[in-house]
């Protein structure tokens, strides 16, 4: 067995309860939010060990080997262990402190740089595990009008380079995705997603509909539900998700999570009860394929964003720095970028005033908050005479940061890492950073390249799915339908994902979802991914279900082998036949010869192989 596989976990089966595999979860304390399902069958071990050999055959140990970090956790200093106190050694006495290190924690405490961090959270994940770079209109629900946009990427179309696209540029092909690729093309496909709203979208306008306080304006939330109740933002993560399923714009909808994670607000939170479905619509939405520089502006003058990063508790004589820190360290420049502590300060200065109506939960300006006097960075500098004049002020210091080299590479960076690999190549970064700037921020062309690279092409299975990346990519993959009921099964699904940490638009820290495989390995992990699988593939789900069942759709026809039924499923489910190998794996499941002719009276196990397919290497690896 691959020795990524040496732990207990995977390698005995006894270490996974055979009744491991349960319903839909549901939110404790909420009686409407009962489960939709009353459980399926138990687990058999043979099936779990199974899905250990499948895994074994072809994952590597990058991937699932050391499975002990939490993805709501960084990563410690000294893996393995506990970290030590600071100036200590392990097994030492504490070390007096040289001026060496005074004057160097002196340097660091002005300048975040000084401490030679890692770019950003994701980057110290994967320095962590030592990975080395792949080698490889305000109503809002959908993306604004915009020119057409046409991408020649030389990539010659065959089922290795759909297979990859696909991949990478939706939450999960489905069979027609394969079908609607393998007719247009790859850059007539790419060019149909990159001008979203030409493209007709009757399901995701189905999946908006049925959760319809994810629709409403600050205005009308705070008609609608009662003050600081969280149902509208539920809601809002809840038709994300629907949207992530069903909608047949699928590259807008990864981009769109690609920024919500970048300026992150938490939804559903106390402080953005009204305001959540708004700020995800008409900040991150709307400019999702328009200019980072506009989408920039909208957040930091929006009431969520402004509450949950405390601007609108900042006044002119007690300025509060997190939204100021947050823009420089998140948002725009980076941590690694060198600025200093003063920028920190003047950043908020320069951000005082800005808040909300208390009584409408609308932004307001109070000009009598506003910090005066002379602000300078440097790279931005202000006289900053009146309180009157400081909201322009403002407006020209995020224009400045959103237009800065260091916030080309921290937008070219979080797109190479979602699209390329975890530790994408600095030449792909630089590239995009630099069409970022010649575009005046504008994203699309900045897809446009990333999408024609040879970095991109060259790193085909370098990404892990992410619990939600699993999740959509596994109700895509079983075909699930927008039925009456998508609301129920959407909300069990978002349940779900949310116990496995990641439901959108969900995560605490202002740094969003880490978007790399070191954050997310753990056995838990695997055993919660397994259990989803089981349940989409079985039809457990209400509202979350294919057209016909499985069993009853994939039923071996006369004189087909057991080997060519098995990758009949496989392409049913992934797009693609399984290697012979990992073919062998699922016919030694059901205890047969591949060479035998297939027993229709077998199709009840069609759910569990699709499953198994799943659970492997083939769906988790993209």
């Amino acid at each position: 067995m691959n020795s990524a596989f040496t732990d207990s976990a995977f390698t005995d089966s006894s270490a996974i309860d055979s009744a491991s595999v349960t319903a839909p979860p549901t939110r404790p304390g909420r009686s409407e939010r009962a489960a939709a399902g009353s459980g399926g069958p138990m687990a058999r071990r043979s099936a779990l060990r199974a899905g250990i050999a499948l895994l074994a055959a072809g994952a590597t140990a990058a991937v699932v080997a050391g499975a002990a970090t939490s993805a709501n956790q960084a990563p410690s200093s000294t893996p393995g262990g506990s970290r030590p106190a600071p100036g200590t050694r392990s097994g030492s006495a504490p070390k007096k402190a040289s001026l060496a290190d005074a004057e160097r924690r002196r340097t660091v405490s002005q300048s975040p740089a000084a401490a030679n961090p890692a770019v950003d959270r994701d980057a110290s994940f994967v320095a962590s595990t030592r990975q080395q770079p792949g080698a490889m209109g305000r109503q809002a629900t959908g993306p604004a009008a915009a020119a057409a946009v046409t991408v020649a990427t030389g990539t010659a179309d065959s089922l290795e380079t759909h297979t990859h696209l696909l991949s990478r540029a939706t939450f999960g092909p489905r069979v027609s995705d394969y079908a609607a690729l393998a007719a247009q093309g790859i850059d007539a496909w790419l060019s149909a997603q990159l001008d979203p709203a030409a493209l007709a979208d009757p399901d995701g306008d189905r999946a908006w509909s049925a959760f319809p306080l994810a629709r409403l304006n600050i205005t009308e939330v705070r008609g609608a539900v009662k003050e600081f109740e969280w149902d509208a933002a539920e809601q809002t993560g809840q038709a994300t998700l629907a949207a992530q399923v069903f909608s047949e714009r699928q590259l807008f909808e990864v981009v769109a999570d690609v920024f919500t994670n970048l300026l992150n607000v938490t939804t559903p939170s106390d402080s953005v009860w009204a305001s959540g479905p708004d700020y995800a619509r008409t900040v991150i939405r709307a400019h999702a394929f328009g200019r980072y520089a506009d989408m920039l502006h909208a957040a930091m003058r929006h009431p969520a964003m402004l509450t949950y990063l405390n601007n609108n508790e900042s006044t002119k004589t007690d300025v509060n720095e997190n939204l100021g820190r947050e823009l420089l360290e998140l948002h725009t420049l980076g941590v690694a970028s060198g600025y200093t502590e003063t920028d920190v300060r003047n950043s908020a200065n320069i951000l005082s005033g800005r808040g909300i109506d208390w009584e409408t939960s609308l932004f307001y300006y109070d000009e009598s908050n506003h910090f005066t006097g002379p602000v300078s960075t440097a790279w931005f500098s202000h006289p900053n005479a009146t309180g009157g004049g400081g909201l322009a002020v403002g407006d020209a210091f995020v224009d400045s940061l959103a237009k800065h080299p260091a916030t080309a590479v921290t937008v070219a960076r979080k797109l190479a890492v979602r699209f390329v690999s975890d530790s994408p190549p600095q030449s792909i970064i630089d590239r995009l950073a630099a069409t970022y700037l010649e575009n005046d921020t504008q994203i699309v062309p900045v897809l446009r390249v990333l999408f024609s690279s040879t970095e991109f092409w060259a790193a085909p299975k370098a990404k892990w799915r992410r619990p939600l990346e699993d999740a959509v990519g596994s109700a895509r993959a079983i075909g699930v339908i927008a039925s009456n009921d998508l609301a129920a099964g959407v909300k069990d699904l978002y349940w779900a994902v949310q116990s496995m940490g990641q439901a959108p638009l969900s995560w605490i820290p202002p740094n969003g979802y880490p978007d790399v495989t070191a954050a997310w390995k753990s056995a838990s992990q695997m055993v919660s991914r397994w259990n989803l699988h089981r349940g989409l593939a079985d039809g457990w789900w209400k509202g979350l279900t294919p057209p016909q069942k499985l069993s009853k759709e994939l039923v071996p026809v006369a004189g087909q082998t057991y080997a060519q039924w098995v990758d009949i499923i496989a392409v049913r489910v992934i797009g693609r036949p399984l290697t012979p190998e990992h073919n062998a794996v699922l016919t030694s499941y059901l205890g047969v010869d591949g060479g035998a002719e297939a027993d229709s009276g077998d199709s009840w196990q069609a759910p569990q192989l699709a499953a198994l397919i799943l659970d492997s290497p083939h769906f988790q690896l993209r």
